[in-house]
């Protein structure tokens, strides 16, 4: 899916259908412009690197994001999530696979973006989303809606 993302207007729409998979209805839901695909119509295409979580406990989705960050970091572009050891290795390759090079969290929306480079990794970004939720599940959130705002 990746390369099939890189040439055509289609992404967007692919990688909406592909995120909104992820909801557990009555639970934590993804919305379809979750690290939604931009661009297109002979503009550059980026996806949008954030995760907004919407709950009625942002304290805890705080907590879940901050867990899920160095998580993040170790997700690489073919959506494999290593172990810090593992990742570690990878990156001290001459030419290392993709992985986002900063994550930070912002507690008073709560959300969490990562810096990749404006890539386009869709296997990337559905592993983020399974995190996020794990993180989320673990510090006891069991109702969220989890989605990024519009940066264009």
């Amino acid at each position: 899916m990746t390369e099939a993302c890189l040439y055509s207007d289609e992404a967007a729409l692919w990688m909406r259908r592909a995120v909104v998979t992820e909801s557990e209805p009555g639970g934590i839901t993804v919305g379809p412009e979750a690290f939604g695909i931009l661009g297109g119509n002979g503009d550059a295409l980026v996806q949008n690197w954030e995760i907004v979580v919407e709950s009625d406990e942002p304290a805890r989705a705080v907590a879940a994001l901050t867990a899920a960050k160095p998580r993040l970091m170790c997700v690489f572009e073919d959506g494999r999530e290593l172990s810090p050891e593992e990742a570690e290795n990878l990156w001290d390759e001459v030419f290392p696979p993709y992985s986002p090079n900063y994550a930070a969290v912002d507690a008073t929306v709560p959300r969490i973006w990562m810096d990749c480079k404006d890539g386009i990794y869709p296997h990337m970004a559905r592993t983020a989303l399974r995190i996020v939720m794990d993180e989320l599940r673990k510090t006891g959130v069991r109702q969220a809606h989890l989605f990024s705002r519009s940066h264009r």
